[in-house]
C-alpha cells in the first residue's frame, strides 16, 4: 500500500470514529445548502469528500474510502428519520 492510501486509511479511521448520526446529518445539510446533485439529494462520493475534508481526492481514492465508510454511513442514516440512504445501480 502506498503512502497516499496509508494516509487516506488513517483519515477514514478518524472519520469512522466520529460518524454519528448527528455528524452525518450536519454534513448532509451543509451539502444540501450548497445545492442538490443531479437526481436530487447528495451523492455519496460528495459526502465522503466532505467528511474526509479532501475535495481533491481522485475518483479511485474516493471509491476506496467510500467502500470502507459505507457500512458506518448506512448505520448512521438508519438513525436519521429525515434522511435516507439510497444505493443506485
Amino acid at each position: 500500500m502506498n503512502m497516499r492510501y496509508k494516509e487516506l486509511g488513517q483519515q477514514v479511521e478518524e472519520v469512522q470514529a466520529r460518524l454519528t448520526p448527528a455528524f452525518v446529518e450536519d454534513a448532509v445539510q451543509a451539502l444540501l445548502q450548497e445545492g442538490e446533485d443531479v437526481g436530487g439529494g447528495v451523492n455519496a462520493h460528495r459526502l465522503v469528500k466532505r467528511l474526509l475534508g479532501d475535495l481533491h481526492l481522485r475518483d479511485v481514492e474516493e471509491v476506496w474510502a467510500y467502500d470502507r465508510l459505507k457500512p458506518a454511513l448506512r448505520a448512521a442514516f438508519e438513525e436519521i428519520p429525515s434522511l435516507y440512504y439510497f444505493e443506485g445501480d
